[in-house]
């Protein structure tokens, strides 16, 4: 299998566990609140989450991928070198021989 399907197969897996995780979280515990006294002893603070935390951190981390973004961004523009200005470049200095031209 090539690197491309193995990172496509760990993406909808890591995908399919958020989504799970977060349908127990935030919706069959809302619904079945009795469903968090089946949680083993200790493990309340991952399998019994409070909704809170499952709300806040999503935007946490949507505010943080787009801060991550914008500092990509500007550490590309303040790294890379500014174009040379068009009217340096003569643009009639190679002119292009139409097909018949190169034949004859």
């Amino acid at each position: 299998m090539g690197k491309e399907k193995i990172l496509g197969v760990l993406i909808f897996l890591f995908a399919l566990v958020v989504l799970v995780y977060y349908t127990w979280g935030l919706f069959l515990l809302y619904i079945f609140p009795g469903l968090a006294d089946l949680v083993p002893v200790g493990w309340e603070w991952l399998l019994a989450p409070d909704p809170m935390i499952l709300i806040i951190l999503p935007i946490w981390a949507a505010a943080v991928l787009i801060m991550v973004i914008a500092m990509w961004i500007g550490w590309t523009m303040m790294t890379t070198p500014a174009p040379e200005p068009l009217e340096d470049f003569d643009f009639d200095e190679e002119k292009i021989e139409p097909e018949a031209e190169k034949t004859e």
